[in-house]
């Protein structure tokens, strides 16, 4: 049986991507019906990658400032259901601090800063490292998507990261 790593970036604008010990990447929006996460499917999804040697990747949530109460709560309560439905599908999983990943995911990325600001722009920071890393990656979802999706972005390099570390 061979190994695959799972990156998912949490959120209802996140994203799981499947990688293979060969790099080769499968990849999937959060699913969602209209604007909330699809626990359903998601289980569904997760339990598909039960019996393939699946590790799932995933941050460890910390404060996000600037976000609200209800975006804080969101993103436990989305935390706490992929970490169960990886229980419940004996999937084994790591969660990682976004600093940590990034480290080691930006390596070489000269720091960009956000306009007017000192805090680092880590979307821009993950783009940049995503194409170095994986050049002909289709980084959208559907056909006439333009800009790249940051969900996928963060989950593609979250895989990877896995992929790496052997986790």
């Amino acid at each position: 049986m061979s190994k695959i790593y799972i990156g998912i970036d949490i959120g209802k604008h996140g994203a799981l991507a499947i990688m293979s010990v060969d790099k080769s990447i499968t990849y999937y929006p959060m699913p969602k019906i209209k604007d909330e996460v699809d626990y359903a499917s998601l289980s569904h999804l997760l339990k598909g990658f039960s019996n393939m040697g699946a590790h799932v990747v995933f941050e460890k949530l910390g404060i996000i400032f600037g976000s609200s109460k209800t975006t804080a709560f969101s993103m436990g309560h989305q935390a706490g259901a992929i970490e169960m439905g990886c229980i419940a599908h004996g999937i084994s999983f790591t969660k990682v601090r976004a600093v940590d990943w990034q480290k080691q995911m930006f390596q070489g990325v000269e720091t960009i800063n956000k306009t007017g600001k000192s805090s680092k722009d880590t979307k821009a920071m993950a783009l940049i490292a995503v194409k170095r890393i994986f050049p002909d990656l289709k980084l959208t979802f559907g056909d006439r998507a333009t800009k790249a999706h940051d969900g996928l972005i963060d989950a593609v390099l979250l895989a990877e990261y896995a992929r790496r570390n052997n986790l």
